[in-house]
């Protein structure tokens, strides 16, 4: 089909014309993971499942046939494959594959030598390694031509710090603790941390080789601040329509508006605030937490916003709160009575984005200063066990934690410790 051009408009508008993002999922089983499908169904992908069979140069050919009968013309497409396919793969796309942009190996029993492979420029190549051994494949080469391949078994190593990235010619990780299957959640090996930090690693390097563009950020604020013009389509205290939202921070919940608050999300959300363990791990959680223990925020609340750092998925933001602890607050303080003191602390919110939805937030802040700060905790209240080993005081600081995260620096710095 042709796009028709309207003289008066743009020339170049329509030369970024908004592609389709194909990917391809390949495992050993005739089926797949439905939940692995929907979620890159659920990113705007067109997702497609080629099963491994038998493997061998069959397999090979209906996965180089499968984007030719799927794939416009100019189009570009992503693999991410598993296990034996992923090893298959690995192998396969050594050679230039022009329209594939992307290629995610998942727990592959072998792979190309590391030291020698090299892939081409426009296929960007991320591969999730588990265990401490994996076979390398070689093939020597005599003055230019191949000889047989060779497979040797190499010890991973130890990836980078906590991320675990290894030295590799491709990007690499490796995953501690987990076995091969750790991606798939109906498997018995599945892991949700770490099938999580592999998803974020995973979407971002398809999204950045696709070219596509992320609202990340976007819908992030719009739950925050749901605009009143765009009420939920069904009753929003139902429990299937749950919000993740930091309840505070919304101006709907602010005011009470609970039913603007409680925002259409995943069908799945979950929110932790998890120095007093409140909130909800699965939607009829979420629907009583709100509407049985839920407190409008205080008038007085004031909010500012000191660092934002935005993933693939995933946004972290540093928050500082002030306000007068004049009611009840079951998230912060639960079951603790008005002390009308002002209550001044910084929190972490890390919020998961998955399929264009808010599907589940982690909150974080000072608890031991929050306790100080109403008076439920005195530093110089120190258990006699302790008193006999010389602690003079708790080492905990009140208002002046958060006051120094918002200002950059404080007077007090080391103050607790006495060799300072």
């Amino acid at each position: 089909m042709t796009a028709r051009v309207d003289a008066s408009e743009p020339f170049l508008k329509h030369l970024n014309v908004r592609k389709t993002p194909y990917i391809f999922l390949t495992a050993e089983t005739d089926d797949f993971d439905e939940e692995i499908i929907a979620a890159w169904e659920g990113e705007g992908f067109v997702t497609t499942y080629v099963p491994y069979g038998d493997g061998g140069k069959d397999y090979v050919a209906r996965m180089h046939a499968a984007p030719d009968h799927a794939l416009g013309l100019s189009d570009q497409y992503a693999i991410v494959a598993f296990g034996d396919a992923a090893s298959t793969c690995l192998e396969a796309y050594v050679t230039s594959t022009p329209r594939l942009a992307a290629l995610v190996a998942y727990y592959p029993s072998r792979i190309p030598d590391p030291q020698q492979t090299r892939y081409p420029m426009h296929t960007t190549v991320l591969v999730h390694l588990v265990g401490n051994e994996i076979k390398v494949i070689r093939t020597p080469e005599v003055l230019g031509i191949q000889g047989k391949k060779k497979i040797i078994t190499k010890r991973t190593g130890d990836g980078l710090g906590l991320g675990g990235q290894l030295k590799l010619s491709f990007q690499a990780y490796k995953y501690d603790g987990v076995e091969a299957g750790f991606a798939e959640s109906d498997l018995d090996e599945y892991d949700a941390a770490a099938a999580s930090v592999a998803w974020s690693r995973s979407i971002g390097v398809v999204k950045k080789a696709l070219r596509m563009a992320s609202e990340i950020e976007r819908i992030r604020d719009e739950h925050v601040d749901r605009e009143s013009s765009n009420p939920p389509t069904s009753h929003p205290l139902s429990k299937e329509n749950v919000s993740t939202n930091l309840s505070l921070l919304s101006p709907d919940t602010k005011k009470g508006n609970i039913s603007k608050a409680l925002a259409i999300t995943s069908s799945n959300p979950a929110i932790l605030h998890a120095p007093t363990l409140t909130g909800g791990f699965h939607p009829e959680d979420l629907h009583d937490f709100y509407t049985e223990f839920f407190q409008p925020s205080p008038a007085s609340l004031n909010t500012k916003l000191l660092s934002r750092t935005i993933g693939t998925d995933r946004i972290v933001d540093e928050i500082s709160l002030s306000f007068n602890h004049n009611k009840v607050i079951p998230w912060l303080l639960p079951g603790i009575p008005a002390t009308n003191r002002r209550i001044e602390v910084v929190i972490v919110s890390i919020v998961c984005v998955k399929a264009g939805v808010l599907e589940s937030e982690k909150v974080y802040w000072d608890q031991a200063s929050v306790l100080m700060q109403v008076g439920l905790l005195d530093p110089k209240v120190v258990p006699d066990k302790f008193k006999e080993k010389g602690v003079k005081t708790l080492p905990v600081i009140g208002a002046e934690s958060a006051r120094a995260a918002v200002r950059g620096g404080s007077r007090r710095i080391n103050e607790l410790i006495e060799e300072w």
